[in-house]
Formats: structure tokens, C-alpha cells, sequence
């Protein structure tokens, strides 16, 4: 039985992952700065409180930022995504506070936008906003990181789904090339339709270099979770999830998606929000076809054949 449902469910599989591809279009790069020809014509000082030059190591070229008089914003030109936004900078902090701001900007008032992701260095110490407030960054320890080395080069991602309003913030050591903090699927605070403002923020000096803002695509969907759910003597759950991979492979979780089973079976019940599905004693062995419906990705209901086993 093993061998025909694992050929069946091979078959669902790949049907999901193969009718799943994105119908977008390419990718649009927005910023892809190393400023090697010395231009900063990208990033716009919408503060006039900032300086920017170029200078060099024996890395080659990188932007300095700086300030006047107090915080400046400088922000990267021509932005406009909908979709899946990615945001990526080498950053050598000053002692100063800095922070990134990624936002749906209507206008330039003070109220006229809506944040979408926001990391900052505070005293030295990293925060992340979401639902309205700041939160910590924490260290593999569940340390607060604090990032007091003024000579050393971080690289910070950010990942943030328009679709999902949802976004994920990592800090890299750069030389090391090792995570040292990091948060995924935090929520905006707000709602955005779009993203049209990225900007670097500081109180004193910020050397940035080798960023790059892009809008990618998704290039697959399907379900996940266990094949062969087991009939015990007491209830047993399983939880399922709607996975997607975009063009960086990139891997992330969908969420609100709408679960059921395509056929009521007795004894097998999946919770409609969360994909939690139980198995009761009183189950039946056989093959249970899983839905996943309503995803933002896609306007198809996504399948997942399973084999319920004694």
C-alpha cells in the first residue's frame, strides 16, 4: 500500500509544484549600488540635514553618510513594489543611533505613510518594529545584540511581503559570513499596498555599501506535512503548511490559508485556520485528500494526498 500511495502522492506533488510557477514578471531591480563609480545619485537626502561622499578601503569603494546637524534620512530612489520586496546593505555603524525604514509613503508629511519593516541600533542595541512597537533582537543565547564593534561590517537583509504584510530582518557578520540575529514573518505595523520609501537613517556617521533593493517572484507552492498519519489509541495531530520558495530560494510559510478535507472521512477532522489535523481512534486506514485554498500566491486550491496507517 506503501509503495502505491508514496507513487500517487509523488504525482500530486509535483502536479502542485509544476501548475504552481508565478505569473509575474521578472524581476525588477531597483538599487544595485557598490559604488565603485563613485556615484550616489540613488540616495536622496529628503531631510537636508545629511552629507554624502565616497571613500575607500582595501575592500574598494562605500558610500559615507553623515550628519549636520541631527537624524537624516537618505533615501533610495525610484522604489515601487508590490509584491515580494528584497533589501540587502553592508552597514558600518558610527557610535551614534542608525536605523533602516522601509514604508508605504503617501506623502511627506509625518502621517502620511505607513511602516512596513524597521530594525535600529539604539545605544548599540538592535530592535525590530512591528504591531506599532519595538522589539529586541536576540543573539543564539537569547541575548540582546548589541553591536558595539565601530570597525567591524555587518550585512543586513530584509525580506518584505507586500502580499503577506509580513516581513524578516537577518544580521550577518560579514567577514564571518554567519547569522547573528535574526526574525522572520513579524507583522508591518499597518496595512501596505505597496512599498515605495527606503531609507538609511542615522545621528552620526554610516558607511553603507554593496546594496541592492529588488522585487522578486514566486516560483513555487505546495503543501507540507506528514504522509503517513498513524491510528493510535488516543487522538493524534499532525500540522500542515502551505510552503513557498521565491527566486532567491528563498523558503517561507504562507499563512491564512483555508484548510479541509476534500472528502469527510470518520474519525479525521483538519482545523479549517490552522492545518492541525487530527487523527481519532475510531479512523479508518485509507487515503485522505488534504485542500489548501485561499492563498495569496495563487487563485488555484492546492492538494495533498496522505495515507492514514494502524
Amino acid at each position: 500500500m506503501k509503495k502505491r500511495i508514496a507513487t500517487i502522492i509523488f504525482t500530486v506533488i509535483s502536479f502542485v509544484i509544476i501548475s504552481s510557477y508565478s505569473v509575474y514578471a521578472e524581476n525588477v531591480v531597483f538599487i544595485n549600488d557598490n559604488f565603485e563609480n563613485l556615484s550616489t545619485s540613488n540616495w536622496i537626502d529628503n531631510t537636508g540635514r545629511g552629507t554624502k561622499t565616497v571613500e575607500q578601503n582595501e575592500d574598494g569603494k562605500y558610500m559615507v553618510l553623515n550628519s549636520t546637524s541631527s537624524y537624516f534620512n537618505y533615501q533610495a530612489n525610484n522604489i515601487y513594489s508590490t509584491r515580494r520586496l528584497y533589501c540587502s546593505a553592508d552597514i558600518k555603524f558610527d557610535s551614534g543611533d542608525s536605523e533602516i525604514q522601509v514604508r508605504e509613503s503617501r506623502d511627506v508629511s509625518a502621517s502620511g505613510f505607513t511602516m512596513a519593516g524597521r530594525v535600529r541600533k539604539r545605544l548599540g542595541y538592535l530592535e525590530y518594529f512591528t504591531n506599532g512597537k519595538y522589539e529586541k533582537m536576540n543573539d543564539s543565547n537569547g541575548n540582546w545584540i548589541k553591536l558595539s564593534d565601530v570597525s567591524k561590517w555587518y550585512t543586513i537583509r530584509m525580506v518584505l511581503d507586500i502580499k503577506t504584510n509580513k516581513y524578516s530582518i537577518y544580521v550577518i557578520d560579514r567577514q564571518a559570513q554567519s547569522v547573528l540575529t535574526k526574525v522572520e514573518n513579524v507583522d508591518f505595523y499597518g496595512e501596505c499596498q505597496y512599498i515605495n520609501y527606503f531609507a538609511f537613517s542615522s545621528s552620526s556617521k554610516l558607511c553603507v555599501d554593496n546594496v541592492r533593493i529588488e522585487e522578486v517572484e514566486v516560483k513555487k507552492i505546495g503543501v507540507e506535512g506528514e504522509v503517513y498519519p498513524k491510528i493510535t489509541n488516543t487522538n493524534s495531530t499532525y500540522l500542515y503548511k502551505v510552503k513557498a520558495v521565491d527566486d532567491n530560494n528563498t523558503e517561507f510559510i504562507v499563512d491564512d490559508v483555508k484548510w479541509s478535507i476534500s472528502k469527510n472521512k470518520t474519525g479525521i477532522s483538519i482545523d479549517e485556520k490552522t492545518g492541525l489535523l487530527t487523527v481519532a481512534p475510531n479512523a479508518k486506514p485509507g487515503p485522505v485528500l488534504i485542500k489548501a485554498e485561499n492563498l495569496k500566491y495563487s487563485t488555484k486550491s492546492f492538494f495533498f494526498l496522505i495515507d492514514i496507517e494502524r
